[in-house]
């Protein structure tokens, strides 16, 4: 019996250590293997936990140690901007995690300070860009004012970059916690990016032929130039025939009176609805731009038709536009029609006076156009709608050109082109329309064109460019881009003496946002190389929230009380019941194995 009894405790404690020697084994594997291979694993739906693979792939390329500099952070901080700060702290250690490189610290500006010492740092840190923002927050006894620094300064090497972590949403679809939230990751990357990208792009709005002033494009401008000033260098440059406007040209020999081109001028030009002639030197000078390799984003009328037309009188006879550049476009592989699209199965409401009655009215006009139906490509991440008025179609040319083309946005499937020229009635958009003349599906108003394009002036030079061929012409371009859109007022913005710039897609009439804004930037972003950014911007997720009238009611503040508080501990306990149940019923049982 004793020699049984022996036996048993030899074997269980056999048992027990080769558990404990087990366990420590597989804990060290399990911490050898994480060491080598990182992973997490992010079961959100919309995968807000996640970073995107560009954010992983920049900070692994770190050629140095970058230093972040939290300064939203201590007890200033409101209750409602908590989450930021908590969300910030866990994306920067999420890259430290990719990237060892990534040293930072949540410091609180005005701990200790006296009130001096802290308007001298808020001096300062205003003076790199991150300026004091006042927070009001509402009491029983009245309001208080506080001061927070709103963002993190990154420093890489010998230079600095201010990174805001408070930012409004000027569509007003989000609060500004919210949209803060979620674009912490965009900020945070678009300050380090831009200290790791070597070179700025610079971009040109074209002037000279009718396009659209700086006041009707001044929120594009402000939104490149100011708030993406560390990628893009924006300006406002015209050709008037001259064939070094575009182009880097200076003299390499002024006896031998020859030159040396240093390439382009600017990386992108964006011409935004021309209406006027183009002369061959003015196209010629473009189109040795994009010989070159520059870019182009075009956003062109193919007619005269404008809304403004109808502020007046109540029709009007829309034209084909005279810019003489169909030979070019047809080039590069695409022709602009010179047709109307009407499309009642995306339009806009619009208000307009009616002639008639001299009153302001709201009516479906089937010309505006609600552009909703994008293909699946980078530049349309994410964007849900497009506002457009007078558009018209764009067909591609030339099969066996070796270009890469890709329709962006298209009409719904149930539009009618109405080719030019054409009388134009606002009695249209208070017509019934006969659903069975609408059949023309999905029309291409916006295009992206790629590869090596041939020069428009391939083969002949006009009598008039006979003099430039020293300029060392080139006819064929090397790997570039091209956008088209088939509407300038995509670019619109409408400007306020008073106000300013309203943003662009935003009807100031009917205060409604559309996409006009992102789809551009996207574009931009394409056509100069930063398609990363369109990816980080793009990041949209859903924060669930509670409804604070429901969940101060008895019943409702009871509900969630009992199943945050109750239940937590109902399943400890039930738990802790089965296990205890298990382990009398194991001992129970060997101790009557042990009696035998």
């Amino acid at each position: 019996m004793k020699k049984r009894e022996n036996t048993t405790g030899k074997s269980f404690k056999k048992s027990a250590i080769l558990s404990i020697v087990v366990t420590i084994i597989a804990v060290l594997a399990i911490n050898i293997i994480s060491s080598i291979w990182f992973f997490r694993i992010d079961l959100t739906q919309d995968h807000r936990h996640s970073l995107s693979q560009s954010t992983i792939e920049l900070l692994k390329n770190l050629e140095d140690d970058i230093y972040i500099k939290v300064y939203m952070t201590g007890k200033s901080v409101p209750v409602t901007y908590q989450p930021i700060v908590h969300k910030t702290q866990e994306m920067l250690e999420e890259f430290g995690s990719y990237s060892s490189k990534v040293k930072f610290e949540l410091i609180d500006p005005t701990e200790g300070k006296t009130p001096v010492e802290i308007n001298a740092i808020y001096s300062e840190l205003a003076h790199k860009g991150l300026y004091p923002t006042p927070i009001r927050e509402q009491y029983a006894a009245g309001q208080s004012t506080k001061y927070i620094i709103p963002g993190a300064m990154v420093a890489y090497k010998t230079r600095e970059c201010p990174a805001t972590l408070i930012e409004p949403d000027v569509s007003n679809r989000y609060s500004i916690e919210d949209y803060s939230y979620m674009r912490i990751e965009y900020n945070l990357m678009l300050a380090i990016k831009s200290l790791v990208t070597q070179k700025k792009s610079d971009i040109a709005f074209i002037d000279g032929h009718g396009e659209l002033n700086y006041l009707n494009t001044s929120w594009m401008d402000l939104q490149l130039g100011y708030g993406m000033q560390n990628f893009y260098n924006v300006t406002r440059d015209s050709i008037n025939g001259r064939i070094n406007a575009l182009r880097k040209i200076s003299i390499a020999d002024s006896t031998l009176k020859t030159i040396k081109d240093n390439g382009n001028k600017y990386d992108l030009l964006i011409i935004a609805q021309p209406t006027k002639m183009f002369n061959n030197r003015d196209k010629f000078v473009i189109d040795q731009h994009i010989m070159r390799g520059g870019k182009v984003l075009w956003l062109y009328d193919a007619t005269d038709a404008s809304i403004d037309s109808l502020a007046n009188k109540s029709a009007f006879l829309a034209m084909p536009a005279r810019t003489k550049l169909e030979h070019v476009f047809f080039r590069y592989g695409v022709r602009f029609n010179t047709n109307l699209i009407q499309d009642i199965g995306s339009c806009q409401a619009i208000p307009i006076i009616n002639s008639q009655t001299n009153k302001v009215q709201t009516m479906i006009f089937p010309y505006a156009l609600n552009i909703t139906h994008f293909e699946n490509h980078p530049i349309t991440q994410k964007i849900a709608s497009m506002r457009s008025c007078f558009a018209g179609t764009i067909d591609f040319v030339g099969k066996d050109d070796g270009l890469t083309k890709t329709v962006l946005a298209t009409t719904s499937d149930s539009c009618k082109l109405i080719p030019t020229p054409a009388i134009v009635t606002e009695a249209v958009g208070f017509a019934k329309p006969n659903p069975e003349e609408f059949n023309a599906q999905h029309k291409a108003v916006a295009v992206l064109v790629e590869g090596k394009f041939k020069s428009a002036y391939a083969g002949f030079l006009p009598m008039e460019l006979d003099t430039v061929k020293e300029f060392n012409v080139l006819y064929e371009s090397p790997e570039t881009k091209q956008i088209f859109i088939s509407d300038g007022d995509i670019i619109r913005n409408y400007f306020d003496t008073l106000v300013g710039p309203y943003p662009t897609g935003f009807d100031h009439q009917l205060k409604k946002f559309y996409g006009n804004t992102e789809f551009l930037i996207n574009c931009v972003d394409y056509l100069c190389g930063n398609e990363d950014l369109i990816e980080l911007r793009s990041k949209i997720f859903q924060i669930g929230t509670l409804d604070t009238r429901q969940t101060m009611q008895g019943e409702v503040k009871m509900k969630y009380q009992l199943l945050n508080i109750g239940l937590p501990i109902l399943l400890l306990v039930v738990a802790g019941s089965i296990i205890l149940f298990i382990r009398t019923r194991k001992y129970k049982h060997y101790s009557l194995k042990t009696a035998r």
